[in-house]
């Protein structure tokens, strides 16, 4: 018996290196009085608490509206969930290193919709892991029955993901710069800004995100709370994951400027008569590059929960737990700030795409509408 792993029966919450949310809802019929375990979980070597979803695939007489309300009809009520650490010994043989125990914790900000929200159980572990080992969660559900269990790897930074462009911290990412316009200078954006990463250990697909950090002072002087625009620059897939730092390889994006700020545009209201907006005065290190890192099996779900492009394409099954069915991954976030260069904060005061929103030149700048 088996579970489209695509329309998730219960609740496996965002699923994506930034958010892809489970919204197919076909349900295959299981024999009764089965018992189907689902795993989801993403490890990263770098959070402190570490959280997974183990529940069972519902099953009732009643509609499946109603059945999806009811959490005891998806939440194990006694169960034994474990996290063991596991070093290869290169011999074809794995080694236990730990064996760390899940405990219940209830959370309360589910947010609302098919399923039963606020509240939702999930297994909890607070423990440091190690991102040279692998990791395998174990579901004992204390009936005889066999044991669910999957394994990963994590993702292993040893070196700085983004490589290109440098500077960032002392000249700032160049998006314009003074063009030649009908026998005389303009500040424009740039045609295209390359950027290269370094791909980290155990890492098959990346998302690369840019954040645009500013506020708003008003008129009588008083700055608001930090906004943040997050423009999406690419997504790329490695044809070999690298195991070893001497395996990584480099991959390439081009970031358009003028999208860029035509999307800041979009997102920034244009400043009206009777508003109470003296101007927009971006942080003194406005920008941030987040590179989000997905594992083997995190990008193969995506691959598979991903829309058809065919009326007559079936989606296929897709599961990496043992006797059960979900998700077992690694995911990592990394970051890396950056200022804007002169002519970039030139163009967002004065540049046509931005006209009217009143950016304004960093603090203490003498340039014309300086912060203040």
């Amino acid at each position: 018996m088996k579970i489209n792993f695509t329309f998730s029966v219960f609740v496996l919450g965002v699923l994506a290196l930034v958010g892809i949310e489970s919204c197919k809802n076909d349900v295959e019929v299981f024999a009764p009085e089965s018992d189907v375990t689902v795993i989801y979980g993403l490890l990263s070597a770098d959070d402190a608490v570490h959280r997974i979803k183990v529940n069972r695939v519902f099953q009732g007489t009643s509609s499946i509206e109603d059945l999806a309300q009811d959490p005891s009809l998806s939440e194990y009520e006694n169960i034994k969930v474990d996290l063991l650490e596991l070093k290869d010994n290169g011999f074809a043989g794995i080694e236990t290193l730990n064996q760390y125990s899940f405990s219940e914790a209830l959370i309360t900000t589910k947010d609302s919709g098919f399923f039963y929200y606020p509240n939702q159980k999930v297994y909890e572990l607070t423990q440091k892991l190690n991102p040279e080992f692998l990791y395998a969660v174990q579901v004992d559900k204390l009936n005889g029955s066999e044991i669910v269990e999957s394994t990963t790897p994590l993702i292993n930074v040893v070196d700085d993901v983004l490589v290109k462009p440098s500077g960032l911290d002392f000249i700032g990412l160049s998006l314009a710069s003074p063009q030649d316009v009908g026998g005389g200078k303009e500040v424009l954006p740039n045609e295209r800004v390359a950027l290269e990463f370094k791909v980290p250990i155990n890492t098959k697909i990346m998302d690369v995100y840019l954040d645009f950090h500013y506020q708003n002072r008003n008129l009588n002087g008083d700055l608001g709370d930090t906004i943040t625009i997050s423009y999406n620059v690419g997504t790329s897939v490695v044809s070999s994951i690298p195991t070893q730092i001497d395996d990584a390889e480099k991959i390439e994006m081009d970031l358009n400027p003028t999208a860029f700020y035509s999307f800041i545009a979009a997102q920034v209201p244009v400043v009206m008569a009777g508003d109470d907006i003296l101007q927009r005065q971006p942080l003194d290190v406005p920008l941030t590059f987040r590179m989000i890192s997905g594992g083997d099996e995190f990008n193969t779900y995506i691959e598979v929960a991903a829309p058809s492009n065919s009326l007559l394409e079936s989606k296929p099954d897709y599961t990496n737990v043992i006797n059960g069915v979900g998700l077992f991954s690694t995911r990592k976030f990394d970051d890396r700030t950056s200022l804007l260069s002169k002519s970039s904060i030139d163009y967002l005061v004065h540049g046509d795409i931005l006209a009217g929103r009143k950016f304004c030149h960093y603090t203490n700048n003498t340039d014309d509408f300086p912060c203040y």
